[in-house]
């Protein structure tokens, strides 16, 4: 570029035009022809390679546009000013810098020759027009030097403010061809981002990344859905294998589950809610949101981030989270099996959900959208509405599960014989070990706080472990009152209370442990 503007700039009387001419047909003809070829490849083999192509061109394109701004503020507008000025002050001749300096050299010379024959042929007047002709020459010299000196930089701020009358912070750094070539770049890029091209693109692409994230999650619920009703529900907590599109999916999904039952974290499963498939999802719609700011003008830029965030919301909601939801609550519905313990890392698995939501919605959102735009509150307003949705929904299902529990728990109950609690002299068993129910709902209680550590916060394991022990505590007292007791068989409930006791302990809630501490001292009047 410093080769081709020399040239123009000692060739032509106005080199800014032929410049500017120059650059314009590099854009059109060449810059051009090669973009339209990278793009349409990239659109034939998939509309993702076709809008990375075009965010990355776009990069690379306002790069080179920048270079060509800076090269035209340091280097082109500086010498232009310097002989535009110059020639309105009547210093310089016309088509000064067209000149190359052997002929500006040649041209001093003969113009000294003739000033000699001058003054030896007219006498003093020709001696005093010889001095005027030496005058101008110096006059070129100067205007020369003044030339180079701006070309190289030096003082070149100071030089312009002084030619031009303006301040150095005025439109400092902006040169002759700033506008022309920011129009250039626009042009390139018109045809695929004007009007809502690139935002239906964008859309489009968006809805089908979604869907085939979605494609294993949605082919195991339909899976389920289409097995007999008993199987659909025991299925929600098993992997489906798919083709070869799904099978990096599975293998990563069984991947987390692996090392979050490794590391006592609950594990994921392809039938439901998972982390890893919220990420997925998330990590898609950042890199269209970083596209979106890239491509769209700014005056735009709201807009398409909340039409973008829009179609995520929907599908974290309607497509995913709620109807994997609505299937875990429906599996609790059949109150003949035993409830699976792992629907408590469902409600962990989703609650980090929400939160990936909120702090991709902080991170990647806010940053682009004022705090004060009418847009931005609807966009909160949708978001929250979401994660509104989704609390009712775990809300609903913590209460199912924990009455689905104690219901089993029930059940085991309902198991005690009523010779239980008298028992022969000589059964020793029963005096060491308890009665059999006792032992089941005891080992069923250690198994419901194991996974409520394993899977929730800390107070919404405090709630439902209260829970679970309150209605346990009730249900002893209904139980306990439908048998007759020995004297041998009051050491047998002395046994059975002191282990649910021992269990309700581990929940480590000291209301419980008070509540059954009375009811060991209530047991102890039978010994």
């Amino acid at each position: 570029m410093f080769k081709d503007w020399a040239v123009i700039s000692k060739v032509f009387p106005r080199p800014i035009d032929v410049m500017q001419q120059l650059l314009k047909r590099v854009f059109e003809q060449t810059i051009q022809s090669y973009l339209e070829t990278l793009l349409g490849r990239a659109e034939r083999q998939s509309k993702l390679a076709f809008l990375r192509v075009l965010s990355s061109s776009h990069i690379e394109t306002r790069k080179l546009i920048e270079d060509l701004q800076r090269f035209d503020a340091e280097t082109v507008t500086p010498a232009v000013t310097v002989l535009e000025s110059a020639r309105r002050s009547g210093n310089v001749p016309q088509g000064l810098l067209d000149m190359p300096s052997s002929a500006q050299t040649s041209s001093a010379q003969f113009s000294r020759s003739r000033a000699k024959q001058a003054m030896s042929r007219r006498g003093r007047d020709a001696e005093q027009s010889a001095i005027d002709d030496d005058d101008d020459l110096d006059d070129e010299a100067a205007a020369r030097d003044r030339l180079g000196e701006a070309k190289s930089g030096v003082s070149s701020a100071v030089a312009i403010a002084a030619l031009i009358g303006r301040s150095e912070g005025d439109n400092a750094g902006v040169g002759l061809l700033h506008g022309f070539l920011n129009r250039c770049c626009d042009d390139l890029f018109e045809s695929y981002v004007a009007g809502s091209n690139y935002m239906r693109a964008e859309q489009a692409h968006l809805k089908e990344a979604f869907r085939q994230t979605l494609a294993p999650f949605a082919r195991a619920r339909a899976e389920r859905h289409s097995s007999s009703r008993g199987n659909a529900l025991l299925g929600i907590f098993t992997s489906v294998t798919g083709g070869a599109n799904t099978a990096a999916s599975a293998s990563g999904a069984s991947g987390v589950g692996n090392a979050s039952a490794a590391s006592g974290q609950p594990a994921e499963f392809e039938g439901t809610v998972t982390t890893t498939t919220a990420r997925m999802l998330l990590q898609v719609h950042a890199e269209a949101i970083a596209r979106g700011v890239e491509l769209e003008n700014d005056g735009l830029v709201t807009e398409c981030m909340a039409s973008l965030t829009s179609i995520l919301l929907s599908t974290l909601g309607d497509d995913y989270m709620f109807p994997a939801l609505e299937d875990v609550l429906e599996s609790l519905q059949d109150l003949r099996q035993e409830p699976d313990l792992r629907t408590f890392g469902v409600i962990r698995v989703a609650n980090i959900a929400v939160r990936l939501v909120q702090m991709h919605f902080q991170r990647t959102i806010v940053p682009f959208v004022g705090a004060s735009s009418y847009v931005y509150r609807d966009m909160v307003a949708e978001k929250n509405q979401l994660m509104s949705r989704v609390e009712m929904s775990l809300n609903l299902i913590s209460n199912k599960l924990v009455g689905a529990c104690t219901q089993w728990i029930l059940g085991i109950l309902g198991k005690q014989r009523k010779g239980d609690f008298r028992p022969a002299d000589d059964d020793y068993t029963a005096f060491e070990m308890g009665t059999q129910p006792c032992r089941q709902c005891a080992d069923y209680l250690h198994r419901i706080e194991r996974a409520c550590r394993q899977s929730m916060g800390v107070e919404n394991q405090e709630r439902v472990l209260m829970d679970v022990g309150n209605t346990l505590h009730r249900m002893l007292m209904e139980h306990l009152r439908k048998f007759v007791v020995s004297v041998a068989g009051g050491l047998v409930l002395v046994k059975d209370v002191s282990k649910y006791r021992e269990a309700i302990s581990s929940f480590g809630i000291p209301a419980l442990n008070e509540k059954f501490s009375i009811l060991q001292d209530i047991s102890n009047i039978f010994v």
